[in-house]
């Protein structure tokens, strides 16, 4: 199974427990996982940028979740894609990333 999970809050709280689901699934020995994608747009971009106060969470997970970041909040929030964490791919736009996802396969689950 394919998952993508969407997170575009602006809390800071809301991005813990977003990205608390992202291990929960990759823990949770039920669910047949192939892979997982986590794409932040939104004022969630900020989660994955140098100096995030999830920068090391997210690190955690990178290798085991792909993560996107909308390429219009970047701009819109003047982030240079430089910024960005290391294994953070850029995107077009965050829910262009998540419909492509979903047309290969992937299930959605909106987070927190």
């Amino acid at each position: 199974m394919n998952v993508v999970l969407h997170c575009s809050s602006g809390s800071d709280d809301d991005r813990g427990h977003a990205l608390a689901n992202a291990r929960n699934l990759l823990g949770d020995d039920t669910v047949p996982l192939e892979s997982v994608a986590f794409v932040a747009n939104g004022d969630a971009v900020w989660m994955l940028v140098e100096g995030s106060t999830h920068a090391d969470d997210v690190a955690d997970l990178d290798g085991a979740v792909d993560f996107y970041a909308c390429g219009n909040s970047l701009r819109t929030r003047e982030i240079p894609t430089a910024d960005l964490l290391a294994g953070v791919e850029p995107g077009s736009s965050g829910i262009g990333t998540v419909s492509k996802l979903q047309a290969s396969g992937y299930h959605y689950v909106k987070v927190p």
